[in-house]
C-alpha cells in the first residue's frame, strides 16, 4: 500500500514489517528462495522500495531473507532499514536527501565487507 495515498503500490508489492516495500510473498514469512542472481548489488533509495537491488531488480527487505541470502548481520540490516526511513523522512520534509549520501557510502562499505568477494557493491544516489 502506498503510504502517501493509501492505495495499492502500482508494482503490486507488499509492505514489510519494517515499513519498507518487499516483493510480494505468499504469506508474512520471508521469501524462502534465498538465491541472488548475478554478482552486483546496488544500495539505493527509491520511493516505497529499498534498500538493496541485484542484477535482476529489487531484493526482499525482510531481515530473515537478508540474513539467509546475503549473510548480513542484524546490525547492518537495521542500519539499512533506518537509512531508507531517513531518506523517506527527508523527502517528506522537503529536505535534500543528498545530505544522507555520506552515511549511505559508509553503509555501502559495510555491506561490501559483509558480502565479501561474492558481490561488487555500489551506492547509487
Amino acid at each position: 500500500m502506498d503510504r502517501s495515498t493509501g492505495q495499492s503500490h502500482p508494482l503490486d508489492l507488499t509492505e514489510d514489517p519494517n515499513g519498507v516495500w518487499d516483493p510480494v510473498r505468499d504469506d508474512d514469512s520471508p521469501n524462502d528462495d534465498f538465491s541472488v542472481e548475478g554478482t552486483r548489488l546496488r544500495m539505493m533509495w527509491d520511493e516505497g522500495a529499498g534498500p538493496l537491488w541485484g542484477d535482476e531488480g529489487l531484493l526482499p527487505a525482510h531481515p530473515e531473507w537478508l540474513r539467509q541470502a546475503l549473510g548480513l548481520t542484524d546490525a547492518l540490516i537495521a542500519d539499512l532499514i533506518m537509512w531508507v526511513r531517513d531518506m523517506d523522512s527527508a523527502r517528506d520534509r522537503g529536505q535534500s536527501q543528498d545530505l544522507l549520501n555520506p552515511h549511505a557510502q559508509r553503509l555501502t562499505e559495510r555491506l561490501q565487507a559483509e558480502v565479501g568477494a561474492r558481490f561488487r557493491v555500489r551506492f547509487h544516489a
